[in-house]
């Protein structure tokens, strides 16, 4: 299940995934069921103490927008936006959406500031028709850039991004790549659903390029800092059990996805 929401504003900071995340979790928060619902996927208690959930969730987001590319090479912090803002939400979880649809209709939550500028108002609430994949291959495209990282942090791409063509399949490169892409995709649908992933997934490159996110991370006891990730985003073949493609298309794949990482749309 998944909805667009039209969004007006000014100015973004060029972190902006991280003040959508503050968006997101103050809608949940202005009606009382969502309070309630907060608590169970963002917290929880031990010994008393009130802790932060650190357990996958069940949505990932994605946000688009026009902005001015003149204006951002003089300022590359600041988007000066030239477009309605569009929120893509995408969730398995209906409880979920129903108590963040019912806090994006809260006028408390309007207007929502973000760095120097910010969200003024909301325009409407779109639900989407989502596809049903039956067969066991899908094209999908990224409405928001996938992060594929190896234990040491390290980003992996299914790309060479010296001539920007694909891995030969055969190289070692892709090989890791696709062996993380298992890995990570397991976890998800693990922390989610309770069952892993039913078969391997295989990954065909169609239209895939490197992208540079600017995204702030908060580490233990300091202050959020800014990191550079190298993600990729385009159309690309996945193949695989059809439930297991279902489901990742409605939880996003990759690292992050309830950061604004990864969410995907079937072509």
């Amino acid at each position: 299940m998944r909805i667009k929401v039209t969004l007006e504003g000014d100015l973004l900071p060029i972190d902006y995934r991280n003040h959508f995340m503050s968006f997101i979790k103050e809608a949940l928060k202005a009606t009382d069921f969502g309070k309630e619902y907060f608590k169970k996927i963002y917290q929880y208690e031990e010994e008393g103490e009130i802790k932060n959930n650190k357990a996958g969730k069940p949505f990932c987001f994605a946000v688009r927008f026009l902005h001015d590319k003149e204006e951002f090479k003089k300022d590359k912090d600041v988007l000066y936006i030239k477009s309605p803002i569009e929120l893509y939400i995408s969730s398995v979880d209906y409880e979920f959406l129903i108590n963040l649809y019912n806090g994006l209709l809260s006028k408390k939550l309007y207007p929502f500031k973000m760095g120097l500028g910010g969200i003024s108002k909301r325009n409407n609430i779109i639900l989407l028709r989502e596809r049903k994949i039956k067969e066991d291959k899908v094209i999908f495209k990224t409405l928001s850039p996938i992060l594929i990282e190896d234990k040491n942090d390290k980003p992996l791409l299914p790309i060479d991004v010296e001539n920007n063509q694909p891995l030969p399949e055969e190289s070692e490169k892709f090989v890791y790549f696709l062996k993380e892409l298992n890995y990570i995709s397991d976890s998800i649908l693990k922390s989610i659903r309770g069952q892993g992933l039913k078969i391997g997934l295989k990954f065909k490159p169609l239209k895939v390029r490197k992208e540079v996110v600017k995204h702030r991370v908060r580490e233990k006891n300091i202050e959020p800092k800014l990191y550079t990730f190298t993600c990729f985003s385009g159309t690309f073949e996945l193949s695989g059990d059809p439930e297991d493609l279902n489901w990742l298309y409605q939880l996003g794949m990759g690292l992050r996805r309830a950061q604004g990482f990864g969410m995907v749309e079937v072509v």
